[in-house]
C-alpha cells in the first residue's frame, strides 16, 4: 500500500481519540477497521471522515497560536532561558535561527493539514459519486477553506513558501519552489472564493463546521495582509451582513462555556471534556499574585485603562483552581468530574469582533477614517470605555495606532498580536521602543534548517534573508 495512503488511515484512526465537537456526533463517526487503498472514499461518508480529519488535524496546533508563536508578541515574556525552553526564549527576545524547534513544528504540522485537504481534494477528482450533491460541495468548501487557513499562516510566518495543491511524493515535492506573492494571493483568492460558493450560508447543525462567513472572513484577512482594502471592504461587508453573526453585549460573554459556539463565534477548535480528550488550562500561573507571574505583561497592561474596561479582568484576575493551579477568567472552565485534569472551553480562530475591526481597518486604511470609527466603537464601548471621535484619530498613523491598541485588548492572548503588528506596519519601531533588537528581516520567521537540508537545492528552497 502507498505509504502516503498508510499514514493518512492512520490518521482517520485516531480521530475519535484527537477531536471533538460542539455536538456529540461530530467527530465521532469511527472509521470501519477493514479500510484500505481500494475501499475508502467510496461513499459521501467516507469523504466527511476524511473532512473530520482536516479538522482534527487544527486541534492538535492550538498551541501554536496560543503560546508558541505567542511569544513573539509583547504578550509573553520569558526572563530566562532554561534547556525546555530555549525555543520560546528566542522567539521572544528576537534571538531565533533556523534550527528552533518550534518553528520545525510549525512547518511540518501545517503542511500535514495541507496534506489532509489535498487527498480529500484529490479524491473528489475521481469520484464517480455527485460531487455537485450538497454535501459533497459542502465537504470540498471544508478542505479549500482549511488549506487556505495553513497557507496564509505559513505566508504570515514564514513569507512566501511552497504551494502544495495536490498530494505529491516526497521526491516531487523537493521540486516545488517556493512560491511568489502573487502566487500566495492568486492561491488564495481561487481557494476561498471558490470556499465561498460552496460552504452553507447558515451555521451548520454540527457547529464546530465552517459556513460562509468563516470563508469571507479568512479572505478578507488575505486582502488586509496584502494591503488590497477595496477588496477586503467589499467581502467583509458581505461578511457583517451574514444572518445569525454578531457582537455579544460583552467579551466575557463570548468566551462562555455555558454557550459554546454562541452567535460570535465563527470558526473555533471544539473541545468536549466530557466525552472526549479536553484539554489542560491555556494560559494558567501557580500563583495569583501579579508580581509573581509575567502574564499580563507590563507592555499589554499598557493597553488598558484598567478601571474601566472590562476585558481587563479576563486577562488580570486570575481564579484559582487548586492550591497550584491558577486560571485566566479568559479561558476559564471547570475541571471534568472523570478527566480531572481536563478542561472543555474552545479556542476561538475567528470571532464576529475580528470581522468587525478587520473591516474597520479596510475602511480606515483605505482613506475613510471617519467611516472606520464607529465599527471601533463598537468594540470599545461594549468594553465600557468612551467611543474615539474623528479629533482624537486625525491621521492614519494615529488610526493605525488606534486600531492596534484595540485589537490588542480585544484579542488579548488569543494569538493575534504579533500578527497584527506586522500588519499594520508597527511591529520593529514598538519593539525596538521596548528595548529589543529588530529589524525589518525578522518580520518572518526562517524556514527550518531541516527542510533547508532536506532540499539540498537553494533554487528551490532558500533561507531568507538575515538568518
Amino acid at each position: 500500500m502507498n505509504m502516503k495512503k498508510i499514514l493518512f488511515i492512520a490518521a482517520l484512526g485516531i480521530i475519535a481519540a484527537s477531536a471533538s465537537s460542539c455536538r456529540d456526533d461530530f467527530f465521532g463517526q469511527y472509521p470501519s477497521n477493514n479500510i484500505t487503498e481500494g475501499n475508502f472514499y467510496q461513499t459521501e461518508s467516507d469523504f466527511n471522515q476524511g473532512v473530520y480529519s482536516c479538522y482534527a488535524k487544527l486541534k492538535t496546533e492550538s498551541g501554536f497560536f496560543i503560546s508558541e508563536l505567542g511569544f513573539r508578541s509583547d504578550e509573553s515574556y520569558l526572563e530566562s532561558m532554561a534547556v525546555s525552553t530555549q525555543d520560546r526564549y528566542d522567539l521572544d527576545h528576537f534571538a531565533e535561527n533556523a534550527s528552533n524547534g518550534i518553528l520545525r513544528d510549525v512547518w511540518n504540522a501545517w503542511y500535514n493539514g495541507i496534506y489532509r485537504c489535498n487527498d480529500v481534494l484529490d479524491h473528489m477528482l475521481t469520484t464517480s459519486l455527485d460531487t455537485q450533491s450538497e454535501k459533497m460541495k459542502q465537504y470540498k468548501g471544508e478542505c479549500l477553506f482549511i488549506r487556505s487557513w495553513y497557507n496564509i499562516n505559513l505566508y504570515k510566518t514564514f513569507g512566501v513558501v511552497p504551494l502544495i495543491n495536490k498530494v505529491v511524493s516526497p521526491t516531487e515535492a523537493m521540486t516545488i519552489p517556493r512560491c511568489t506573492d502573487q502566487g500566495m494571493l492568486e492561491r488564495l483568492k481561487e481557494d476561498l472564493t471558490e470556499a465561498i460558493e460552496l460552504l452553507p450560508e447558515k451555521r451548520p447543525a454540527e457547529k464546530a463546521r465552517v459556513s460562509k462567513i468563516a470563508a469571507r472572513a479568512l479572505l478578507g484577512q488575505v486582502y488586509l495582509t496584502f494591503k488590497m482594502y477595496p477588496d477586503a471592504k467589499k467581502v467583509l461587508a458581505d461578511a457583517l451582513s451574514d444572518a445569525g453573526y454578531g457582537l455579544m453585549e460583552n467579551t466575557a460573554a463570548a468566551f462562555n462555556v455555558t454557550n459554546k459556539m454562541n452567535k460570535e463565534i465563527i470558526f473555533a477548535l471544539c473541545y468536549n471534556k466530557g466525552n472526549d480528550f479536553g484539554h489542560g488550562y491555556w494560559w494558567s500561573s501557580n500563583t495569583n499574585v501579579e508580581a509573581d507571574r509575567h502574564v499580563p505583561t507590563v507592555p499589554t497592561k499598557s493597553l488598558f485603562d484598567t478601571e474601566k474596561d472590562n476585558r481587563w479582568p479576563l486577562i488580570h484576575d486570575f481564579i484559582k483552581i487548586t492550591s497550584s493551579v491558577y486560571a485566566m477568567p479568559k479561558w476559564y472552565d471547570t475541571y471534568d468530574a472523570t478527566y480531572t485534569t481536563q478542561v472543555g472551553n474552545d479556542y476561538p480562530l475567528l470571532r464576529y469582533a475580528d470581522v468587525v475591526l478587520m473591516y474597520a481597518e479596510a475602511l480606515g486604511l483605505g482613506g475613510d477614517i471617519a467611516g472606520a470609527l464607529p465599527y471601533i466603537n463598537q468594540t470599545r464601548t461594549r468594553a465600557g470605555l468612551n467611543p474615539l471621535t474623528s479629533a482624537e484619530v486625525a491621521s492614519e498613523a494615529a488610526f493605525r495606532q488606534q486600531l492596534a491598541d484595540e485589537r490588542g485588548r480585544e484579542f488579548a492572548y488569543e494569538g493575534k498580536r504579533w500578527f497584527d503588528l506586522v500588519r499594520l506596519g508597527l511591529a520593529v519601531d514598538y519593539f525596538t521602543k521596548l528595548g529589543y533588537k529588530i529589524d525589518n528581516h525578522e518580520l518572518v520567521l526562517p524556514i527550518p534548517q531541516n527542510q533547508i537540508e532536506i532540499y539540498n537545492n537553494n533554487a528551490v528552497l532558500w533561507q531568507n534573508p538575515g538568518y
